[in-house]
């Protein structure tokens, strides 16, 4: 049976193709040990990437709509902190407000007024509040205050009641400059837009808003109900205490009207914040089944991955052993 053999030179050669094939197979399964895939992505996928594809680009979609959650989350959740503070303002304004009447006392009744102005002046800058350079309640315009300053607005109410005489003149006059379109709360007052803040997506066909602005119905109630009991601190009719109690009164009695509108606007909010909830898990079940399928296409098992890199590195030390020994046969243990 006739042997082939190598010359010298044709064996240097093939040690060296073998050496460089093991090398590069053993970087292979090593970047892919590391990494936990597959460095050769497209014989895992016999080349058809469409499904690859598909699945990565619905991964950047669930990350897109989790970052779109997460500020939708911070607006509407921001947006109930400030409208309980100013339900806890205008709850202590009212029961305030009843004792004053109730005990006919001028001194307590001013001081009462007194602090509904500084507790009007809070809830207007609570109103006025902005997250990461956000202003929650101005619509739209969200690069500003929703509102003018409390000393402003309160001026401007002076200004229109002026010449009223009565506790009913001075209400009614205070309600049309809150409610009336086209009046002082529109012209001067409200600084945002007439339209709400953007909506935020939260996955596929379904998006999510901050429906409420400083100029709804709910905020205009609360601002003109306050400001009927702060106008007494201004001096809306001095020197008649029955008219003063009689406007105390009537402020009372609205700002619990207008509690129960922001408590209704605040139920509103929390439904829109659960079916961001349910989106958000909806979301993550979806990611999570994405990734599974994102694995099996394209991720290494790391058992079969490392016996496949003992292997190589136990045929690299087979070939450099049987290197080392022929390159130390001379002439005289050959003749043996």
């Amino acid at each position: 049976m006739p042997i082939v053999s190598y010359g010298d030179l044709a064996s240097t050669f093939q040690t060296r193709h073998l050496t460089a094939q093991i090398k590069q197979d053993m970087t292979r399964l090593g970047l892919e040990l590391s990494t936990g895939r597959k460095a050769e992505l497209a014989t895992q996928v016999s080349g058809d990437f469409g499904t690859v594809a598909g699945v990565e680009h619905s991964l950047k979609l669930q990350s897109a709509y989790a970052q779109s959650i997460a500020e939708a989350t911070t607006v509407l959740d921001g947006t109930q902190t400030v409208l309980g503070a100013v339900q806890n303002q205008a709850e202590a304004v009212s029961g305030d407000l009843i004792l004053a009447v109730s005990s006919r006392n001028s001194g307590l009744l001013h001081a009462t007024a007194v602090d509904a102005r500084e507790r009007m002046a809070s809830v207007i800058s609570n109103l006025n509040t902005s997250l990461g350079g956000r202003a929650l309640f101005a619509g739209a315009a969200s690069d500003g205050p929703a509102l003018a300053g409390a000393d402003a607005i309160l001026s401007e109410v002076m200004t229109a009641i002026a010449g009223e005489t009565t506790a009913a003149g001075v209400s009614d006059r205070i309600d049309d400059w809150f409610t009336a379109p086209g009046d002082g709360f529109d012209s001067m007052a409200y600084q945002g837009a007439d339209k709400d803040l953007g909506p935020f997506r939260l996955r596929v066909g379904e998006t999510a808003s901050q429906p409420l602005r400083a100029d709804n119905t709910e905020i205009r109630d609360l601002l003109a109900a306050l400001a009927k009991s702060a106008v007494l601190a201004e001096g809306a009719l001095a020197g008649d205490l029955d008219a003063q109690r009689a406007l105390a009164n009537r402020s009372s009695g609205n700002l619990l009207d207008a509690i129960d509108g922001l408590t209704s606007a605040r139920a509103d909010i929390g439904r829109i914040e659960a079916r961001i909830e349910a989106a958000a898990a909806s979301n993550a079940a979806e990611k999570t089944a994405l990734e599974l399928s994102y694995n099996r296409l394209t991720a290494a098992d790391p058992y079969e991955t490392a016996t496949a890199l003992q292997a190589l590195y136990d045929q690299m030390e087979s070939l450099y052993t049987v290197t080392a020994r022929l390159s130390s046969l001379n002439f005289t243990d050959y003749m043996r």
